[in-house]
């Protein structure tokens, strides 16, 4: 009988989904509130296979990572895995009962943080259904834990409610469903499937047959993707800091020579130590660079254990890779031996040890035109292309001075007399000190007031930052940077590299606005977004 499992991290019970990574409680639901943080997808990936490689242990050694269609499913569009499937035939008596098995899956999720929609059923496309659509089904929150367990031979009676996203079907299908006016199972139930396929797709008639048992939908069971693992089995347990590191560094040399032997290094390890009577203690490693040095992959092992509190003794140590690379063939230097190229990964890796995998990161080009939202900073360890996050790096020798231009700086719409933009081989077409932030500058034009927002089009006279008044004695430019309709509301900026009267050189654009609705002409915000010096 297929179990299907959904589970999220959150903050604070039933609160609003959390990221990946970082500790989560199951307490006070209003005091704290939810965790935000950037989406990493190798420990999203690495995280579900460490919870499928758990209950394997734990409930059932069929348990398995759902498999998703090249199509995204309505109402549940995913780009990536992010349920379980077991089955748990044969088992559910080691627990008292199929509700036993679910209390003792709910706890081992609370250890851990986490919450789930379980759901048991007798076919894999109703416990999937029940687990994850069966919730709002009830009035439950989507957030909040829900189980389910429909009796054998209830398969139908069991779905009819559900919507017809819970049979895991293409966006495309539901919309043709909906203006056909059907939107639960038991109405579509009621159609002959012999008229669905020709005009509806045989996907759905497989997912209905799946979903009632009539089709059997092969599990895929999860295998570990560890390619290289040592295991120690202690003859005494024990929580002795010397006898621990010793057993780490003799698993780490046998991981290093299988990992030598097929030219592959390591770049994420996995130390687990199985405590008696308490839940596993697990260390996960990323490193920046593929390596296969014993003492160096036993190192980060150690110092991340003698920095932990040992709830109890150890019984067994489990070392494992879950993510390697080949090694890269490094020439040695003939006039410098003392530099190698394998000291900046290990300088990373010892950071990243010591300060937190997210302290220590690099930079990666985004496919975006606005400037603030061009890179993002991603781990640099831990990285199936780790080495590339990094490689990009500034001169610090200073550029020439840009040449100055010689006509008016008043640029009247429409008028042919403009400034040239900045060339894409320009050294000065970005500034070397980007702000977090755009500073709103106040301007003003001749020997007029200073105001934020103005209708003029023309570059102003004079900028006031912070109480102090600078006047623009040269510029270049603009530059019209906007973006595109699929990012969402239209920017459009203007940027100008000016020199002020205090020998500043500042990058400043004029924000174009939607035109207000109480005013004809479009407004428009001076604001400072960089500095050249």
């Amino acid at each position: 009988m297929p179990i299907a499992q959904a589970s999220e991290l959150v903050q604070g019970g039933c609160g609003g989904p959390g990221g990946s990574g970082g500790p989560v409680g199951s307490g006070d639901q209003t005091a704290r509130p939810p965790i935000i943080l950037s989406h990493d997808r190798h420990l999203d990936q690495a995280a579900i296979e460490n919870l499928a490689r758990l209950l394997q242990r734990t409930i059932t050694p069929l348990m398995a990572v759902e498999s998703l269609d090249r199509t995204p499913w309505a109402g549940h569009s995913r780009h990536q895995c992010e349920s379980l499937l077991g089955d748990i035939t044969g088992v559910a008596h080691l627990f008292g009962g199929e509700q036993g098995l679910l209390n003792a899956a709910r706890q081992l999720l609370a250890a851990r943080g986490l919450i789930g929609r379980m759901a048991i059923a007798d076919s894999l496309g109703a416990a999937w259904a029940l687990s994850h659509d069966g919730a709002s089904h009830d009035g439950a929150s989507d957030d909040c834990a829900h189980e389910c367990i429909a009796p054998p031979g209830s398969l139908r009676a069991a779905i009819e409610p559900l919507v017809v996203q819970a049979l895991r079907i293409d966006e495309g299908t539901v919309h043709t469903l909906a203006r056909l006016g059907i939107t639960h199972i038991d109405q579509l139930l009621q159609l002959p499937r012999s008229g669905l396929a020709p005009r509806l797709g045989n996907h759905l008639v497989l997912r209905i047959a799946q979903a009632l048992g009539e089709i059997d939908e092969p599990l895929t069971v999860h295998r570990a993707a560890a390619e290289y693992r040592e295991t120690h089995l202690l003859q005494y347990p024990t929580s002795d800091q010397q006898i621990l590191v010793d057993r780490v560094q003799r698993l780490t040399k046998k991981i290093g020579a299988s990992l030598a032997a097929r030219q592959r290094g390591a770049l994420r390890m996995a130390c687990r130590l199985d405590l008696i009577s308490l839940p596993p203690l697990t260390i996960d490693i990323g490193l920046f660079k593929p390596t296969a040095t014993a003492d160096h992959l036993s190192g980060l092992i150690i110092h991340r254990l003698e920095s932990q509190q040992l709830a109890g003794l150890v019984q067994r140590l489990t070392l494992e890779v879950t993510l390697s690379g080949p090694l890269g063939c490094v020439q040695t230097s003939l006039f410098d031996p003392s530099l190698s190229h394998q000291s900046l990964g290990r300088l990373i890796d010892s950071l990243s040890g010591r300060l937190g995998r997210e302290a220590v990161v690099g930079i990666k080009l985004q496919d975006n035109p606005l400037p603030e939202q061009s890179f993002s900073m991603i781990p640099l360890t831990g990285n199936s292309a780790g080495t590339s996050a990094g490689n990009s790096a500034g001169n610090s020798a200073a550029p020439p001075r840009p040449r100055r231009a010689n006509d008016s700086r008043r640029i009247e719409p429409g008028s042919s007399r403009r400034h040239s933009g900045p060339s894409p081989r320009d050294p000065l077409r970005r500034p070397c000190s980007l702000l977090p932030h755009p500073i709103p500058l106040a301007v003003a034009f001749g020997s007029g007031s200073f105001h934020h927002e103005v209708t003029s089009t023309h570059l102003p006279d004079y900028l006031r930052l912070g109480g102090t008044i600078h006047t623009i004695t040269d510029h270049w430019g603009p530059e019209r940077i906007e973006t595109g309709w699929w990012h969402g509301p239209s920017i459009r900026r203007d940027y100008y590299r000016i020199e002020t009267d205090q020998g500043r050189w500042w990058w400043i654009f004029r924000n174009l606005c939607s035109a207000d609705q109480s005013r004809s002409r479009p407004l428009s915000r001076w604001m400072l977004h960089g500095q050249f010096d």
